[in-house]
């Protein structure tokens, strides 16, 4: 087993969540942060032990770290890849959204193909261990009968809390990719998250999977999300309808479903307050295992750019104004303008 050192590039809010792990992994030791302002460093290098820096070239210089934590904001994520990938790095890991733009997708997939770079996105949510251990695979897969229409809502823009919605979509439907997409949005806000997480405000989207399984997905701070939660970024909701059953799934209030010939529904948990912290620590033991010749990481950019892909299909049939399939391009320019519009309050 070897023994691997990381880095963490950018103190901010979602840091804490990286670092608080490491007393519990195995063979990975966080020895450096990096961030512009002094006192978020100075907080992490007086709270963990950490040696700051206020240059990311130079702490990479200097540390030679195998792993990065990158949680800094979105935009410029192939320029942060790049400079990773020229310092030996090994692995970086990446808070979510992974991309905003198509640009920043084909960027990323230059420098993986290129330079062997792992990238992997901080959607932790897949190693909690019902996701994990495939229990609701096997629901969705075996129990419900044929899978016709899933209903999956969150609080929040599409890059907010999209993307962890739709990466356990694929994750539950076996990695499925959509084929098609139907469209509508409104609004730009760029008053707090959403200054970085650039997508509409609000998107309502019709997804068609293979199978003709319909996928309707909401993100919006107005989305239903999950009847009864009460605190906004738990609103992580999926139904699934069979033609046998139901499977009704929330991020922070358990899970039931029910089939033909049962009386009573089976429940079980789902708990962000429960196994946040043990899906971040397994999620992060899981990129040492990997580059130890262990499990592919679940997280791994393989899978996390058709997540992205789906998301900006959504966008690409707004700008368009109809169904639009996988295959069809959406460019910068198109998107720029797609913001334009929506900023102007022209319907879409």
């Amino acid at each position: 087993m070897s023994n691997y050192r990381s880095l963490l590039i950018g103190c901010g809010p979602r840091a804490e969540q990286h670092v608080i792990v490491y007393p519990e992994l195995r063979n990975i030791t966080l020895v450096g942060c990096c961030d512009l302002l002094e006192e978020r460093r100075e907080r992490f290098q007086q709270k963990y032990g950490l040696r700051p820096f206020a240059d990311a070239e130079q702490a990479l210089a200097e540390l030679r770290p195998e792993i990065v934590h990158m949680v800094t904001s979105p935009g410029r994520r192939v320029e942060e890849a790049e400079l990773c990938a020229r310092y030996g790095v090994q692995a970086m890991v990446v808070e979510k959204p992974m991309a905003i733009k198509p640009s920043d997708l084909e960027g990323l997939t230059r420098v993986v193909e290129q330079t062997g770079l792992k990238i992997i996105t901080n959607c932790q949510r897949r190693y909690f261990p019902q996701f994990r251990d495939g229990t609701i695979r096997d629901i969705v897969a075996n129990k419900l009968g044929e899978l016709y229409l899933v209903r999956a809502s969150t609080k929040g823009n599409t890059m907010g809390m999209g993307p962890h919605t739709m990466d356990l979509l694929h994750q539950f439907l076996g990695e499925q990719q959509p084929e098609q997409a139907w469209a509508m949005a409104h609004t730009i806000n760029e008053e707090s998250y959403q200054a970085t997480h650039l997508a509409p405000e609000s998107i309502f989207a019709q997804y068609w999977f293979p199978g003709g399984l319909r996928v309707f997905y909401d993100a919006s701070p107005e989305a239903l999300g999950t009847p009864g939660e009460t605190s906004f970024w738990m609103h992580l909701h999926f139904d699934f309808l069979g033609s046998k059953g139901r499977l009704y799934l929330t991020q922070n209030g358990g899970y039931w479903y029910q089939t033909e010939g049962m009386a009573e529904p089976v429940h079980g948990p789902s708990s962000w307050d429960e196994q946040g912290f043990g899906g971040q620590r397994d999620f992060t033991q899981a990129v040492a295992d990997w580059l130890d010749g262990g499990e592919p990481h679940l997280n791994r950019f393989e899978l996390h750019a058709p997540v992205v892909r789906s998301l900006l299909m959504a966008q690409k049939s707004v700008y368009e104004g109809r169904p639009v399939t996988a295959d069809e391009p959406f460019t910068d320019e198109q998107w720029w303008a797609l913001r334009e519009r929506l900023r102007e309050g022209v319907p879409a």
